[in-house]
């Protein structure tokens, strides 16, 4: 992004936990918890989450704990997010 000029904040969430109100705020801009969830995390995979993804409520409660049930990289742009490498959004940015 930043080769693009674009300027960025950049939060690196395996570092610093996020809480579960960013958890709702970032499934909200990405339009569904399956939009955010990374299919590829044993939990999801045990808890079955992949066909029948949770709630927001329970998926902000897992991913406080467990952070790498987020798919990444994940960009916010104004009131959207952009989840997983998507060469054209960004391009769109």
């Amino acid at each position: 992004m930043r080769k693009r000029g674009v300027e960025i904040d950049e939060i690196d969430y395996a570092k610093k936990r996020l809480d579960e109100a960013t958890v709702r705020t970032l499934v909200a801009k990405a339009g569904s918890v399956a939009a955010v969830l990374n299919t590829r995390h044993a939990t999801a995979k045990a808890k079955g989450w992949i066909d029948k993804p949770p709630d927001v409520a329970t998926f902000a409660k897992a991913v406080a704990a467990e952070v790498n049930l987020l798919k990444r990289p994940i960009v916010i742009a104004g009131d959207r997010a952009i989840v997983g490498f998507d060469e054209a959004a960004y391009k769109k940015l």
